[in-house]
């Protein structure tokens, strides 16, 4: 017997209706000792959520898996319903009822989960418990198989980490702690770029702690998977945030779906919102397009745009809604598992530090392989949502990565790219964020100095100076509290002619003090563009108060005239030195691609400093 996943109980109340439903006669026991379900009669267990539905459809597709169990520990008398649902039908379908009397606990019962799950009208398959004796319970469930594994696997795990000693502490004993992960071949590399771990604090044979210069996500990643080549017995791999929330169940249905895997690919495993544990954020993403408020596909340069997003998993509707698969362009590598040979085939990550690496890593995948990126329903981690954190210092790297990477998987038009920039620094400029204004700024000039950049700066050095560089004006407050409803509640839109004014005085740059109201604007900001406040309403006002949808902070600018006009002939100084160099820069990040992914290239980059 193989086993192929668990179902899975809740460590928490929050994150219950996630892996179960029980009625008015089911009792969830979350006890540290042992987590039941304890039934009175006519008591039911639903398992009809994200985490414990089996998602018949990708296994059928993407593994050679034929015959499947269900093994469940029971106590009492009980009637098991096996239903099936779809994306494009509204109500369920029952595949099969049984009725099982006197179960215990030390003799699990077995059902057959029937063929069909892989035809043509597979779906989405869940069980529902009915209690028909007076008490019952139900303390663990699996599905199996008998059909032998294809392949073994050996699953190198990488977490990098810069000075967040809790997270990764509790992240890896939250593997270790798993009984079930004890059997199977894997490794985890932690790859320390802070340097503030101790060896002692991993005793564990099966972890290897790597103390590593600051070479940013890329470098850390890159540096563990090294280590994991070098070693020369891992089949797999698994990039891994240092700051996420791990059930280890994504880890061990990994390697189910390897072992029996019909082709190679890899998995990037979904985001749960950190936030709102119900929320999914993001399954797999695309890059260089958007989805506009109707729910269309259009191209848009300079953007990753994550797909399933900002949705409910409490709901049937959108359970079925996972069975829809997208074309994934990357996954995001808080958990993107791959195969050893996609590195012999694409290489290793590019130098970027932070930011747009695993976008770019999953472009190549996608070039060699197809159907190369799968977000499996169900593998999935709790993160900090982006809409939370806004560190300025981003930006950089966000401008400057996304140049490399379009230089190399696409085509970059001077005067487009000039527009969209433009367009970047005035709107930042108009909400008086000048912080971020000079990072596009500077993104956009390192990558004009060609791929040389990347190998005459020590990676460490940058980062401290790009950071001190997003402090440079002191005009932000970040606002903890709340700005309250009735400052946001009204969207305030603009007409041509304030429109045109605010442009052609760049929101007050242009204006004489005296026209300076001490006055602050609130302005807010929605992914949907229908929800967002005109920028015009900071025109002559002094501040502008800077409200970002579900970010919990607030930012307030303050107008500094001189600063705004510096930043901004500084760019078109920027941008007008740039025309002639803008072919031959293009062509030589793109020839330069390939020695930096390569092993020598990172070998030698990776190199402690003397």
């Amino acid at each position: 017997m193989n086993l192929i996943s668990r179902i899975r109980f809740p460590r928490t109340p929050e994150t219950s209706s996630l892996y179960l439903v029980c009625n008015e006669g089911a009792f969830l026991n979350l006890s540290k000792e042992q987590t039941e379900v304890y039934f009175n009669k006519h008591g039911v267990l639903s398992l009809n959520t994200y985490f414990n539905s089996f998602y018949e459809s990708f296994y059928a597709k993407y593994t050679e898996l034929k015959s499947l169990y269900y093994l469940l520990s029971l106590e009492g008398d009980f009637q098991i319903s096996l239903y099936r649902e779809h994306s494009e039908k509204e109500s369920r379908e029952l595949i099969s009822t049984s009725r099982f009397e006197k179960c215990l606990l030390s003799e699990p019962i077995k059902l057959l989960l029937p063929n069909t799950w892989r035809s043509k009208d597979a779906g989405r398959a869940y069980l529902e418990i009915s209690c028909l004796s007076n008490q019952g319970l139900f303390t663990r469930g699996f599905i199996a198989t008998e059909q032998p594994k294809i392949q073994e696997v050996f699953l190198g795990i990488i977490s990098c980490t810069f000075r967040k000693e809790d997270y990764i502490k509790n992240t890896i004993s939250t593997i270790l702690k798993d009984d079930f992960l004890h059997n199977i071949n894997f490794k985890i590399f932690i790859v320390d770029n802070g340097k503030t771990l101790k060896e002692s604090d991993f005793a564990d044979p099966k972890v290897q702690l790597i103390p590593n210069r600051n070479v940013g996500g890329s470098g850390g990643f890159t540096r563990g998977l090294l280590q994991g080549l070098e070693e020369d017995k891992y089949t797999h791999f698994l990039f891994m945030d240092d700051d996420i929330e791990l059930d280890s169940e994504a880890i061990y249905r990994l390697f189910s779906l390897y072992e029996y895997a019909k082709q190679d690919f890899a998995v990037a495993g979904s985001m749960l919102d950190s936030y709102k544990k119900h929320i999914l954020y993001e399954a797999g993403a695309i890059y260089n397009k958007s989805i506009d408020d109707e729910g269309n596909i259009k191209q848009d340069k300079f953007t990753g745009y994550p797909l399933k997003h900002n949705l409910d998993l409490q709901t049937t509707t959108t359970l079925n809604s996972l069975l829809l698969e997208d074309n994934i362009d990357y996954g995001g590598f808080w958990f993107f598992a791959f195969s050893k040979e996609i590195v012999e085939k694409i290489g290793l990550p590019l130098p970027l530090f932070i930011k747009i690496d695993d976008m770019e890593f999953g472009l190549r995948i996608n070039k060699h392989f197809e159907n190369g990126i799968v977000a499996f329903p169900s593998i999935a981690v709790w993160h900090e949502p982006f809409y939370a954190k806004r560190p300025i210092w981003d930006f950089y790297y966000y401008i400057r990565n996304h140049l490399i990477a379009n230089s190399i998987h696409s085509s970059l038009e001077y005067v487009k790219t000039v527009k969209i920039f433009t367009n970047c620094i005035l709107y930042y400029l108009f909400i008086f964020d000048y912080n971020s204004a000079q990072m596009v700024v500077k993104g956009f000039e390192d990558y004009m100095q060609g791929p040389n950049f990347i190998t005459s700066n020590t990676p460490e050095i940058l980062h401290a100076k790009i950071f001190e560089s997003s402090r440079s004006y002191k005009n932000q407050t970040i606002l903890t509290d709340s700005v309250s409803s009735s400052e946001i509640s009204q969207i305030t839109r603009a007409d041509k002619v304030q429109k045109l004014v605010s442009l052609l005085t760049l929101n007050g740059h242009l204006l004489p003090q005296f026209l300076i109201a001490d006055e602050t604007a609130v302005i807010r900001f929605s992914v949907k563009e229908k929800e967002r406040d005109t920028l015009c309403k900071g025109l002559a006002k002094k501040r502008i108060l800077y409200v970002i949808e579900e970010n919990p902070n607030s930012y307030q600018y303050e107008l500094d005239q001189k600063a705004g006009l510096n930043i901004l002939l500084t760019w078109f100084n920027s941008a007008i030195r740039s025309y002639l160099r803008w072919s031959s820069v293009s062509a030589e990040w793109k020839k330069a691609f390939k020695d930096l992914t390569s092993m020598q290239f990172w070998q030698k980059y990776l190199e402690p400093q003397k």
